[in-house]
């Protein structure tokens, strides 16, 4: 690891103006972070330590028009057992949250840093080998490599997957993000937080340099709203989701009257799937609509040499999310 300056800011005023110094780095956790620069896949002049702003930037609060703010600082253990997410629209979200690796992990890990982790190909994060998407190589080595955790939905030039296990509900939930950079003050949709076109070139997110997360808004949800969060993994604990699917759906009278659903660990970005969500609107919930909406939700996979068994076991993770939202 090569030496770097260590800047430790009072305030988020400090913090901003240190974040705009070139081959600068925003750390929380760190832990994410430390395995790249370890690998020299980031070699940083300069890191900025932001977990001293935790009275700024952390902590959840339900403010008076029902909507949830949580700070970017917030640990995963606070955030999963925050008495606001004890209600059934949230229930999504409380679920990642507390499948994500370890009590150990979760006692550190921020809610930022776990939706802005850098991909899991051991590809791009070895410096062994030179791939298209760490700006090393000519092509994405996973396509004609060991590809079984790789994508099969939304890939172009670049078949990485992305990691959040808070991503999806947070998307489901209509979430917006708020940033800062420098003076410049920032609000903006969930979605927009990612690449609209998740080439090898682009980062896994859309941020600028310097720019600081600082709170996830969750609006409040209509009566009758609940949510659900399932994934697969090949470890009961202390690993990372093969595939997963996160779904929110508003019931009145027996019938879903408004549905999102969003698909991770299958595509470069957490993936909403349109076209799957409206085949729940209008109906009745039933095995037989959540089997549809499971091929719906996959339809125009293309999956890799050694990853195809993600569509069986994500299409039955899609009808397990479901089946636990109506229940």
């Amino acid at each position: 690891m090569k030496p770097f300056t260590y800047v430790v800011p009072q305030s988020l005023a400090e913090a901003c103006e240190a974040s705009q110094k070139p081959n600068t780095l925003l750390k929380g956790a760190g832990i994410d972070l430390i395995d790249r620069m370890k690998e020299r896949l980031q070699t940083p002049e300069q890191i900025v330590n932001l977990l001293p702003l935790k009275d700024e930037l952390a902590g959840v609060a339900v403010e008076a028009n029902g909507e949830l703010r949580i700070g970017a600082l917030t640990t995963l253990t606070q955030l999963e057992q925050h008495q606001a997410l004890a209600a059934p629209a949230f229930d999504g979200l409380r679920l990642a949250t507390g499948m994500t690796a370890t009590p150990q992990v979760r006692n550190r890990a921020t809610v930022a840093g776990n939706i802005l982790q850098f991909t899991r190909c051991w590809y791009v994060r070895s410096e062994a080998f030179h791939c298209l998407h760490g700006g090393r190589g000519p092509t994405c080595l996973a396509m004609t490599g060991e590809n079984r955790y790789h994508s099969v939905l939304g890939w172009s030039d670049c078949v990485r997957v992305h990691p959040s296990n808070l991503a999806p509900p947070l998307l489901a939930l209509d979430a917006e993000y708020s940033t800062r950079l420098g003076d410049k003050v920032r609000r903006r949709k969930f979605s927009e937080l990612f690449p609209a076109d998740p080439r090898a070139q682009n980062p896994e997110h859309t941020l600028e340099a310097g720019e600081i997360v600082t709170a996830i808004h969750v609006p409040a949800q209509p009566a009758g709203t609940r949510s659900a969060y399932c994934e697969s993994r090949e470890k009961l604990t202390f690993d990372w989701a093969t595939t997963a699917c996160a779904v929110r759906l508003v019931l009145a009278g027996g019938v879903i009257t408004a549905a999102n659903l969003v698909l991770g660990a299958v595509a470069p970005v957490p993936l909403p799937r349109e076209k799957a969500s409206a085949l729940l609107v209008g109906q009745k919930p039933s095995a037989a609509l959540f089997a549809k909406v499971a091929e719906m939700a996959y339809a125009g996979a293309s999956p890799l040499a050694h990853n195809d068994y993600k569509l069986t076991i994500g299409k039955a993770i899609v009808r397990q999310a479901l089946d636990e939202a109506v229940r």
